[in-house]
């Protein structure tokens, strides 16, 4: 059975965390980050959290992949995470360490 494991992003402060007021989630699959939970930002128009992916492409390189579901709260966008943990390690996710960023 394929699990994913989520840990919280450092929370902005200062005035960044006006902009920024929730945590960012890191999706880990075997201890190596494979993506990320987005939390809704300044930015957001609709206020709702997305989840994104590092996938290999065909020519040897990386990308992500942000999907296009949309949640209310970061623990329906874990749940979804894990709900579709198969057919999310069947698109060859890309690992980096939190330093290659």
């Amino acid at each position: 059975m394929v699990k994913f494991t989520f840990k919280k992003q450092p929370k902005e402060t200062g005035l960044a965390s006006v902009g920024n007021p929730w945590q960012n989630v890191d999706i880990k699959h075997n201890k190596k980050i494979v993506g990320t939970i987005y939390a809704p930002n300044w930015m957001s128009k609709d206020g709702k959290w997305r989840v994104s992916v590092m996938v290999e492409t065909e020519s040897g390189k990386w990308e992500w992949r942000t999907f296009k579901v949309r949640f209310d709260d970061e623990q329906s966008a874990r749940k979804w995470v894990q709900e579709h943990a198969e057919a999310l390690v069947n698109m060859k996710l890309h690992h980096e360490e939190p330093e290659d960023y």
